[in-house]
């Protein structure tokens, strides 16, 4: 909890922070559950022994979306903010229930273990764990390139970094295990398993600082080299310079990354990567300097040209597009080009 407030404190408003402050949040919440449930704590109004399940459908999206803005190094699109939505749902949805049916969460979390009954907040809860198991193996499949032998052997990012997937992994896998047998020890132990394994990578972290600041740098370069293996980069660069410069397939005014990485054969997170890795610019900003490169030519050309004719005929599919990218790459806008054009 904690951590979670100094996340928020923190006078760097980066995104990567906010995500952990609810990470952060939202682990202590299933830990003071557990320790509610093994207590055999209860509140009122009873749903209130319940607000850990809604918490719980946060951790896998809340993982996923750290892998995304520190690994990646994206914004969240739309498709990862809506796997917070069945949290937020519930977050609403018990209180609200609980109005209209209180005797619904008169089911207390130890039945589940001690009479073996298994009621719809179980069920969630169970379901919210394997989920979030998913969003975890996700992010690990997505990075497995950092845990070849050789990048062990030389990286000590990448073996801290697999150190720490090893012991949160275990300890995650040890609580879904915990619930689907019905053990109140294993529930036990995979709560003080993560503490141990929490208070030791600190130690560490104070003993060794260096060494943990360089997991973000291993796992952005493994993430990025898996996404172009397989892939002949030098072949790759031969054809879309072809694609672009001979068959000027700037000039569609739809022409997408998909269609783009299609003509190239390949995937196009893998065509996304190369321009990033290569040229340094993402694939909107790669087509349009083609496109603009052709409006300049046709603008030094043709006297009189007509501007937002200029800016079809160029493969742009709209002036206030046309203008903005002219004058990020040549510094004025197509009109003051023109005009220069002329007196010279």
């Amino acid at each position: 909890m904690l951590l979670s407030i100094g996340c928020l404190v923190r006078p760097e408003k980066s995104p990567s922070f906010k995500i952990l402050s609810l990470l952060s949040f939202c682990v202590s919440i299933q830990f003071l559950s557990i320790f509610f449930l093994l207590r055999e704590i209860y509140f009122e109004p009873l749903f209130l022994n319940h607000m850990h399940i809604p918490l719980a459908w946060f951790l896998g999206p809340g993982m996923f979306s750290l892998f995304s803005v520190t690994v990646r190094d994206e914004q969240m699109s739309w498709t990862e903010k809506s796997f917070y939505l069945p949290g937020v749902f519930f977050l609403i949805f018990f209180p609200l229930f609980y109005l209209a049916f209180p005797e619904s969460f008169s089911s207390r979390p130890i039945d589940y273990f001690k009479l073996r009954t298994v009621s719809w907040l179980d069920v969630l809860l169970i379901g919210a764990y394997s989920a979030n198991l998913i969003f975890y193996l996700s992010v690990v499949w997505q990075t497995r390139s950092v845990f070849r032998w050789q990048r062990l052997k030389e990286d000590a990012g990448a073996r801290i970094l697999l150190f720490v997937i090893l012991g949160s992994g275990s300890a995650t896998l040890v609580l879904v295990l915990a619930f689907l047998i019905r053990d109140l020890n294993l529930l036990f132990a995979s709560v003080l398993g993560t503490v141990i394994y929490a208070v030791i990578g600190y130690l560490f972290q104070i003993h060794s600082p260096h060494v943990f600041q360089e997991i973000g740098p291993s796992m952005r370069d493994a993430y990025r080299n898996s996404r172009l293996d397989g892939v002949d980069t030098a072949d790759l660069e031969t054809r879309l310079d072809s694609l672009m410069k001979k068959e000027r397939m700037y000039l569609q005014e739809d022409l997408s990354l998909g269609a783009l990485s299609n003509q190239l054969d390949i995937k196009p997170y893998q065509l996304s990567e190369f321009l990033n890795q290569r040229k340094g610019m993402n694939f909107s900003k790669f087509v349009n300097g083609f496109r603009v490169a052709e409006a300049v030519r046709i603008l030094e050309k043709e006297d009189g040209a007509n501007i937002l004719a200029v800016a079809y005929r160029s493969g742009f599919n709209s002036k206030a597009t046309f203008n903005l990218a002219f004058k990020s790459v040549t510094g004025v806008s197509p009109r003051e080009f023109l005009r220069k054009t002329k007196v010279s």
